[in-house]
Parts: structure tokens; C-alpha cells; sequence
């Protein structure tokens, strides 16, 4: 046991020495930030996805989602991406473009239903090939889709990309929540900065008479970022109309634009873009040192 920790302090000395590296960032893009969980299921693709659309379509940024999650790859139905990517001349994949997002998806490349049966060093090449093998362009930010957990994929893309951020997803359930401060922790020890905790499916408001009933409890995610000395990025309530929207490949801050949840998520896309540029003024007046 005591190997295993000194390899994870290891790991963390690793990725502080190689952040300062400017090939870490990929061509063109400005910010490249990480949306995880702890597990599975608590909406973190739903929520990467309409992230991404409210950057991009209320925040005016330029924009692209890659769907790390190369064991359950959702974007594609999410984002109703068809075809697959055409390659450029030197050999680069060109992102599908789908609400004005460049998107990239290992679901793309891959038959629909085959079952992705990979080891680490696959998985750690497919995530290579997704990042500097796609032509991006200039992006002002660079959504990905993180695996649920903490493996090999989250090494490698903390690793070999320069992340400038980490959102987490989490229900308000202190099952959900005790993973997820596995993912906060995961994220730090790879001093990777933490930029909120999301809290889905934080509570279900009634259609008919309104009443608000929290299903998987109350105020989880606002006493775990108090104890861990994190923000809470938005609350996202449980509705009908994101799961319609996942399955149609219409997000919702698409579809309706106008209702809560839209503006919920659009709240957490203003919160990421300001935590992202006091990070960027934190990190111009750090001295810089040259070894």
C-alpha cells in the first residue's frame, strides 16, 4: 500500500514539472478543462454536452467536446452526430461540427453497438490520436468528457494534456458524493485546478403544483465543497425534458432555451468561464523559473 501512494506522490511531481512544457497544450486551443465524476450515471455527459452548447451558444466562445469516455462514448446520440470524420492531407481528422461545436468521438470511429474491450495502453493511444491527431483549429475551450472514476484515462489525459481545469459531477447522494471527492482528490494529486462541483438531478419540482421534492437528498454538494474548500459551479434539478433532449440529440439549452434548466446550465458556463480567467491571471503573476 505504501508503494502505491508514493507512486500516486510521484505522479503528481510528474505532472508539476511537465505543466510548464508548451507542447502540454494542443495546437490552437486556448483552455482544455476536464467535466468527471466519480462514477457513473449521475449525468456527466448531459452535462458536458449542454456545457458545451452554452459556451458556445450564450457565451459566445468557439468550442469543442471530445468524448473521452471511450468505455461508454455518448456524444454521438447527444450531440446527433452522423457520418464518420474526414481526414486532412497530413493526416489529421477534422471534427464533425453539430451546434456549432467540433465535436470528436471514439463513437465515431467504431461500429455502433461493438464493445470496446481495451487495455490501458489502447485506451491511452485512442485518447493520443483524439487530442493532437484532430485538427481543431483555435478554440477558445476544449469540453472533454472524462470516463467515470479514476484510471488510466484520467492519467493520461491529465498527463499529456494541459488541463486548465477540472468541473466534477455529482448527484446530491452521499454515495455520488464520496466518489466524487475520490475525482476531486484524483485531480489534485495531478494539480489539475478544481473549477466546481455541479450537482445534477439536485431535486425534482413538480409539474402540477410545483412543490419541489429532493429525491437523492439535499444540500450534499454545497456541505462536500464547503469541507473541500471548492465552489459549487450550479445546480441542475431533475427534468424530463434532458433526458428527451439527450436521447433526440437536441440539448436542452438548445431546445428550450428559456426554462430553468437552460439557464442552470448556462449559469455553471459563466461560473467556468470566469473561474478559468482568474486562473489565467493567478498563473501571468506566478514568477516564472527556467531550470
Amino acid at each position: 500500500m505504501r508503494g502505491l501512494l508514493r507512486s500516486f506522490t510521484r505522479l503528481g511531481g510528474v505532472r508539476s514539472y511537465s505543466a510548464v512544457k508548451k507542447d502540454l497544450r494542443i495546437e490552437g486551443v486556448k483552455h482544455a478543462i476536464a467535466v468527471a465524476s466519480g462514477k457513473g450515471g449521475v449525468g456527466k455527459s448531459t452535462t458536458a454536452v449542454n456545457l458545451a452548447v452554452a459556451l458556445a451558444n450564450k457565451c459566445g466562445m468557439k468550442v469543442g467536446l471530445l468524448d473521452a469516455d471511450v468505455y461508454g462514448p455518448n456524444v454521438p446520440i447527444m450531440m446527433k452526430l452522423e457520418g464518420k470524420p474526414e481526414v486532412t492531407k497530413d493526416k489529421k481528422m477534422i471534427p464533425i461540427e453539430s451546434y456549432g461545436i467540433k465535436c470528436m468521438s471514439i463513437g465515431l470511429l467504431v461500429d455502433k453497438d461493438a464493445p470496446l474491450v481495451w487495455r490501458g495502453p489502447m485506451v491511452s493511444s485512442a485518447l493520443e490520436k483524439m487530442t493532437r491527431g484532430v485538427d481543431w483549429g483555435n478554440l477558445d475551450i476544449l469540453v472533454v468528457d472524462m470516463p467515470p472514476g479514476t484510471g488510466d484515462a484520467h492519467i493520461t489525459v491529465s498527463q499529456r494534456l494541459q488541463l486548465s481545469g477540472a468541473l466534477i459531477v455529482s448527484t446530491p447522494q452521499d454515495v455520488a458524493l464520496m466518489d466524487a471527492r475520490r475525482g476531486i482528490n484524483m485531480f489534485s494529486k495531478v494539480e489539475v485546478p478544481i473549477l466546481g462541483i455541479v450537482e445534477n438531478m439536485s431535486c425534482f419540482k413538480c409539474p402540477n403544483c410545483a412543490e419541489r421534492w429532493f429525491i437523492f437528498g439535499e444540500g450534499g454538494s454545497r456541505k462536500t465543497a464547503a469541507e473541500m474548500g471548492i465552489e459549487v459551479a450550479g445546480e441542475i434539478p431533475l427534468e424530463v425534458g434532458i433526458r428527451k433532449g439527450s436521447d433526440d440529440g437536441v440539448p436542452i439549452v438548445i431546445s428550450a432555451p428559456d426554462s430553468d434548466v437552460s439557464k442552470a446550465y448556462i449559469e455553471v458556463a459563466q461560473k467556468v468561464v470566469s473561474r478559468l480567467e482568474e486562473l489565467s491571471k493567478e498563473q501571468h503573476s506566478r514568477p516564472e523559473i527556467s531550470l
